[in-house]
């Protein structure tokens, strides 16, 4: 495990030690902890991100199509597939 020297202002470092005293944790593994949650959340702050414009993507390739043949009716098309299937007749 590697060793650091960090500089901080006191107040923080106050408020670190405070915490700490609080959690039942030393002072390194409060701040071990801290760094991981933090790293964690913007991790998942960029999976977020990536998986909104995916999202942004296929919609825009949606729209292209939906440009490309004009309107269709989704709900209708699933209600004849599912009265089809079932031999509701119309």
């Amino acid at each position: 495990m590697a060793r650091i020297n960090l500089m901080i202002p006191d107040e923080l470092l106050a408020i670190v030690d405070q915490a700490a005293t609080e959690e039942r944790l030393t002072r390194s593994a409060f701040l071990q902890k801290a760094a991981s949650r933090y790293l964690e959340e913007k991790r998942l702050e960029q999976e977020a991100l990536e998986r909104k414009q995916r999202m942004k993507k296929a919609a825009a390739k949606m729209d292209k199509l939906a440009d490309k043949f004009g309107k269709w009716d989704g709900v209708g098309a699933i209600r004849r597939f599912r009265d089809e299937r079932i031999g509701v007749a119309r």
